[in-house]
């Protein structure tokens, strides 16, 4: 006894099924005939329906198609519709007044992500190509599997035993198989082969899976599948034909991320068809015995692709017996190795990518968590380090020692950013840009930037004594840092990626970085900076700067490598006179600063102060303005 299963998909996740065992008319709803909102299965005295579609959805009829069972697990379906056809996937479309007869099953597209699944099946929900799956749940990398039961390999026979460690053999050499060569996927199809005694095993992706990997693909199937690697074995085949590949079962795989087996009754005849015709199997399952179809999953439980394999009906048309549910098995763990390993793979290339722009600490988090790297508006620190005297070096070296040099000053700034779990945005020929406060959360970003800034000085100092033998000339560096809001994400483009903040924080600590020329110091920080960092008694406040570009003026902060006993005098006695300037106490300011030009000639922002003490005593101003305009950006 037959009867029909409709089951009704959204976006490929199943939203109904039913079972019926007469004829049903499908199509849309219509509130007046007192129809159920779909998707629903109603019935009247004069007919059943199923629901499938609102009322709003114009282009189907109420009367849109009907589907009825006919004799040996066979359906047909025929188009009510006046103009519309039925499209079939995978198939003709039905046109208009037209019948077509399913000897296995048929997918319809019903509109707006909706597929429906007709299919003939027994009363015990088998169909007649007897399907059953594997009640276990595939291995998903990343995921903590559980087992309720285990029996040990010595409760087996001898002979079992032998057996069943021939088989874990196999599998562990697949699974200690490297995943980055191509021989691992055929090493994964001759293993299955071998342990479940299969004329044909195959290992199929999906497309966006073969094409990610950059893997050579040997034919490509339709739904979106591409076959990797292939074993077969002896032409014992009816005709010596082999036959495609069974989609459906493929589909299936697909629908229920389950190990799928297929098996056809025993033998030519059954009760279900005594007359000995053939068994109305899809044309693809006409020469196989038996089928096994096992998922690949990857980490968000998706099948990307599928380990499947099948024994085929010998010349004689004998048969044996089956698939086991324990040989599936196997087959699911050669295809839990396989998804371990493209995992890995995903990961190691994702960690490859990422390590041109983190610290390995943070390419570990984005890899756990991947929604950090989302766009969003946060407070972030931004360092922009110049390479000074770059042009005059470059040309003392010549063109190759110079390349050697700038690569390895690079290379030192870089991997104070690293150290620092910091992200190098970019670099943008010669000056370097980072970024603290994302993806991760770092509530001491601000002192991470200034960590990382007194790494760069001292690195500019071991550069100095590596390369002075070949330059006498000494280089530096300029650094700006300022602390803020700003828009981080993917910066770059499709093209290329390159995950940074902007706004006007980027913008004032690239400005910060040219400032370090006008003020003669290495580094420079804003206020936000200093504050956020919780280091303003080992920073000196040189000026309220106002900068191109820049609406409002902002205290800045030098940053030094040593703040030893002079430098806080320095710092002390600068930042003193530069109070009584900025209250436009001149005198005092005035006989501070020439005291202290006089302790520290070789203090430039002395110097700089000086210059406008006096110029405002020899000329005063009417409107007095004690901040600092920088000339340039």
């Amino acid at each position: 006894m037959s009867q029909l299963r409709l089951a009704t998909y959204h976006a490929g996740l199943r939203i109904s099924e039913v079972f019926v065992d007469e004829p049903v008319v499908i199509g849309r709803r219509d509130p007046r005939k007192g129809d159920p909102p779909p998707v629903a299965l109603h019935r009247t005295a004069k007919e059943t329906r199923l629901v499938v579609a609102d009322s709003r959805q114009k282009e189907m009829s109420r009367q849109w198609m009907r589907v009825s069972l006919d004799e040996s697990f066979s359906f047909q379906l025929t188009n009510l519709h006046d103009h519309c056809p039925v499209v079939i996937v995978d198939a003709e479309d039905i046109m208009p007044g037209q019948s077509r007869r399913f000897e296995e099953e048929a997918v319809v597209e019903l509109g707006s992500r909706l597929t429906l699944q007709i299919e003939a099946v027994d009363a015990s929900g088998l169909g007649s190509a007897s399907y059953r799956s594997l009640e276990s749940v595939p291995m998903v990398p990343g995921a903590q599997p559980y087992v309720e039961h285990t029996v040990a390999i010595g409760q087996f026979a001898q002979s079992e035993g032998q057996e069943v460690n021939k088989m874990l053999q196999l599998a562990l050499q697949v699974v200690q198989e490297s995943v980055g060569s191509n021989a691992f996927f055929q090493k994964c199809a001759s293993a299955a082969a071998e342990m479940v005694d299969l004329d044909r095993t195959v290992v199929l992706l999906r497309g966006e899976t073969a094409e990610l990997d950059q893997l050579p693909v040997e034919s490509e199937l339709d739904g979106g599948w591409f076959q990797v690697a292939q074993h077969t074995r002896g032409d014992n085949l009816l005709g010596g034909h082999r036959g495609p590949i069974s989609t459906t079962l493929l589909r299936r795989v697909s629908e229920t991320c389950l190990t799928v087996i297929h098996q056809p009754k025993t033998g030519w005849t059954d009760r279900a068809n005594p007359a000995g015709d053939d068994d109305r199997f899809a044309p693809s399952l006409q020469s196989v015995q038996c089928a096994v179809a096992s998922p690949i999953l990857n980490a968000d439980h998706q099948v990307i692709g599928v380990i499947y394999g099948d024994r085929t009906i010998c010349a004689t048309g004998s048969f044996s017996s089956g698939i086991s549910d324990m040989e599936a098995t196997l087959i699911e763990i050669l295809a839990g190795a396989l998804a371990g390993g493209l995992a890995r793979r995903n990961q190691e290339r994702i960690r490859n990518s990422l390590a041109e722009f983190f610290s390995p600490k943070v390419a570990d988090q984005l890899i756990s968590d991947p929604q950090l790297m989302e766009a969003k508006e946060i407070d972030v620190t931004a360092l922009f380090c110049d390479i000074r005297k770059f042009s005059s070096v470059t040309e003392k070296l010549g063109p190759r020692k110079a390349i050697e040099w700038i690569n390895d000053v690079m290379t030192e700034l870089s991997q104070c950013v690293i150290d620092s779990d910091g992200v190098l945005v970019n670099y943008m020929g010669d000056e370097v840009f980072a970024m603290w406060g994302a993806p991760g959360d770092q509530q001491d970003h601000a002192l991470r930037a200034i960590a990382c800034a007194k790494r760069m000085l001292a690195a500019i100092e071991e550069l100095r004594s590596r390369w002075g033998n070949v330059l006498p000339q000494k280089f530096g560096a300029g650094i700006g840092i300022n602390t803020g809001l700003a828009l981080v994400g993917n910066v770059g483009s499709r093209q290329k990626f390159q995950y940074g903040p902007l706004g006007n924080t980027v913008n004032l600590s690239s400005r910060l970085q040219s400032a370090t020329k006008q003020l003669g110091v290495a580094c420079l920080a804003g206020e936000s900076t200093v504050r956020a960092a919780g280091c303003i008694d080992q920073s000196r406040r040189l000026a309220k700067l106002s900068v191109v570009g820049i609406e409002h003026c902002i205290d800045v902060y030098e940053i030094t490598l040593r703040a030893d006993d002079q430098w806080q005098r320095l710092k002390r006695e600068y930042e003193q006179a530069l109070d009584d300037f900025e209250q436009r106490r001149l005198t005092d300011s005035a006989t501070r600063i020439e005291s202290l030009v006089a302790d520290y000639p070789q203090d430039a922002p002395s110097r700089d102060l000086r210059r406008r003490v006096r110029a405002e005593l020899n000329q005063p101003s009417q409107d007095f303005n004690a901040v600092l305009e920088l000339t340039q950006k």
